[in-house]
């Protein structure tokens, strides 16, 4: 019987949401394999932790600093134990909005894609504003002179997770802006991320490893009149609609893409993506979801039940993705070793 630890919580903000899909995981896990739980308070004791005691499997429910910025990763990949979900360095680009959203770029550049975007973007580098003796929120007013036409724009940090710190704001709306400001900050110090507000519908996508194949699970439509923040995600019941009203065709395409996506990133396991769709069907990338949430109203469980793949089954493949010897999947007909 394999050993499992399931570390869980940590030192961000989500690290209630990160227990409770920690909790959902062990709970299954447990009927099979014999599964520890650790609730990660303090890094140093965690990392002594899995040096005095010994896993066959390391499988991740942590959310935000330390759990999906790679730190984690980077230990677990220098002592050589199996963790599940990307590795440090996708994990390090995809918590990171600029340096996603830069390989999204170049995937679209390179591929010539053609119906896939990227919000207009500002990236506040706090460290250099301070240098420079600015005031905030009069270098922001600035740079929307100079760089949007949007009503509207969305302000979040630059590193964070579950839509913590993120706000929507009317452009010329001041003291909302600041106020905007101050709660990226407490999640961010160092980079702040400002974007054109997208109208359309919320979609998500989670794209599962299994074995030799790499899936698209069913479209997910998140049924939100604004954004889809931290409260949505996880205190108000969001109805999910799998597969959403839209054009079959349209489906193929956003599947077609977030797999793709999968690879660029060089993810494992699972992730999700996150667009908006509009009305005149443009898919605008949000961000990847390195670590997605596994509690009861999580999007990608849902997804994987829609798609034939109950809770159980999608454990099992991740870690069966992780334990089993010589993997490897075709993709375009060329062979990609996963790294065991």
């Amino acid at each position: 019987m394999l050993k499992i630890l399931v570390v869980m919580g940590g030192i961000s903000s989500e690290s209630e949401i990160s227990i409770k899909t920690g909790k959902e995981i062990a709970k299954a896990l447990s009927k099979k394999y014999d599964v520890i739980e650790y609730i990660l308070k303090d890094i140093k004791e965690f990392y002594k932790f899995i040096l005095d005691n010994s896993f066959d499997f390391v499988f991740l429910a942590l959310h935000g600093k330390y759990g999906e910025d790679g730190v984690i990763q980077a230990f677990l990949d220098s002592i050589n134990i199996k963790y599940s979900f990307p590795s440090f360095y996708s994990s390090f680009i995809g918590f990171n909005k600029m340096l996603s959203n830069l390989v999204v770029e170049k995937f679209i550049s390179e591929k010539n894609i053609k119906n896939l975007f990227i919000p207009k973007s500002i990236y506040l580098n706090l460290n250099y504003i301070n240098k420079k003796g600015y005031n905030l929120i009069d270098y922001v007013i600035l740079k929307l002179k100079e760089e949007f036409i949007s009503d509207y724009i969305i302000v979040k940090p630059n590193s964070s997770g579950s839509s913590v710190g993120v706000s929507k704001v009317k452009t010329d709306d001041l003291n909302s802006l600041n106020k905007a400001l101050e709660i990226a900050l407490k999640e961010d110090d160092k980079f702040i991320c400002i974007q054109e507000y997208i109208q359309g519908l919320e979609i998500s996508v989670g794209v599962l490893q299994n074995q030799n194949e790499i899936i698209p699970l069913e479209v997910c439509q998140l049924e939100v009149q604004d954004i889809f923040d931290y409260e949505r995600k996880y205190i108000v019941n969001t109805k999910h609609i799998i597969p959403p009203n839209i054009d079959e065709s349209l489906l193929d395409y956003i599947k077609f893409i977030s797999r793709e996506l999968f690879l660029v990133f060089d993810a494992k396991d699972v992730v999700r993506f996150d667009y908006r769709l509009t009305n005149d069907n443009k898919l605008y990338f949000l961000e990847v979801n390195t670590i997605p949430g596994f509690t009861p109203v999580s999007i990608v469980p849902d997804q994987a039940r829609v798609s034939g793949f109950s809770f159980e089954e999608l454990l099992d493949i991740i870690i069966n993705n992780n334990t089993s010897k010589n993997l490897k999947f075709k993709v375009n007909e060329k062979e990609f070793f996963i790294g065991f």
